[in-house]
């Protein structure tokens, strides 16, 4: 990788070099050049679509003045798409396909605040077992809930991984398949991911060597329910790491009864599922022939979220 312009440029080989002026000579007209490039290629029918990357409103502007053709994609930040309304309406105006470069690693920026563990607990919400339900999912990370409320506002998404894992859950056949987010949920997805990217909310503070956001008060009015009768915004963001070779689903021990009570779905082997638990709950895992694999104890000072391995 290179940092700078200047850098790359003089890292060419010489056959390259010799195929025109360095564009540093003239930066202000470097990029028209190219465009004109992009479009001749275009129009010959080598290319089937032509676009731009972080261009600012001035940028797109001058483009629009001189392009024949295009730009038919715009590639940019979590943060331009958010918060850049006036060129993103645009961008709509002009049917250009907007693909977010750093949704998951934007997201992961936050993953101390909040906002992210809202996120969390959203995703978590859909890996619990409700009664009619027929869906596959078994919970969602805070990044696929964000990368699936893109693709469903019509925005390409870049998982931006090297982890077989991390590509499997953020696959295109994952993210078509999530449950289409409610009205409510997208607002909150949005409000979330709003104060990530501004860097507000994390009004941290260490305990016992771990930081953690502290949490407003909610009023009962604001705060949304899950099927089960419990707060959305409380409980614990247990994911479940199946290392075995085989599906796994996740039991609750009720603390009265003793009666097993289904908590999940089948975890395929490799994959990660998400639930929502309470401080000292009780979960066994057990395999598709019944067998009990591992039991464990969710304790008190998890501090929201809590990872467990199904090995």
């Amino acid at each position: 990788k290179h940092s700078s312009c200047r850098e790359e440029e003089d890292a060419l080989d010489a056959a390259t070099k010799s195929v025109g002026p360095s564009p540093l000579i003239d930066t202000e007209n470097a990029w028209r050049r190219s465009w004109r490039a992009l479009e001749e290629l275009y129009h010959h029918g080598t290319l089937e679509s032509i676009g731009v990357s972080n261009f600012g409103p001035f940028d797109m502007k001058s483009l629009y003045e001189i392009s024949t053709e295009g730009p038919h994609i715009y590639q940019g930040s979590l943060r331009t798409l958010l918060m850049e309304e006036v060129m993103i309406e645009e961008l709509i105006r002009h049917g250009v396909h907007y693909q977010c470069t750093d949704a998951a690693s934007a997201v992961l920026a936050g993953k101390d605040s909040e906002a992210y563990a809202s996120l969390e607990r959203m995703g978590a919400k859909h890996g619990s077992v409700d009664e009619g339900d027929s869906s596959d999912a078994y919970g969602y990370s805070a990044v696929q809930v964000v990368l699936g409320w893109l693709v469903q506002r019509g925005v390409g998404v870049f998982p931006g991984t090297t982890s077989t894992a991390h590509l499997a859950e953020n696959s295109p056949m994952t993210l078509a398949s999530m449950p289409k987010f409610s009205p409510r949920e997208s607002l909150d997805i949005e409000t979330a991911l709003l104060t990530i990217v501004k860097g507000e909310g994390t009004g941290s503070k260490e305990i016992g060597g771990i930081t953690r956001t502290e949490k407003e008060d909610v009023t009962p009015e604001n705060v949304e329910l899950t099927p089960n009768g419990s707060q959305l915004d409380g409980g614990i963001v247990a994911t479940f790491f199946n290392t075995l070779q085989r599906n796994v689903r996740i039991f609750q021990v009720h603390p009265e009864t003793g009666r097993q009570i289904q908590l999940s779905r089948s975890i395929p082997p490799g994959r990660s599922g998400r639930l929502i638990v309470e401080p000292t709950d009780v979960l066994i895992a057990y395999d598709g022939h019944g067998v009990a694999v591992k039991k464990f104890l969710v304790e008190e000072d998890t501090y929201g979220r809590v990872d467990f391995t199904c090995e």
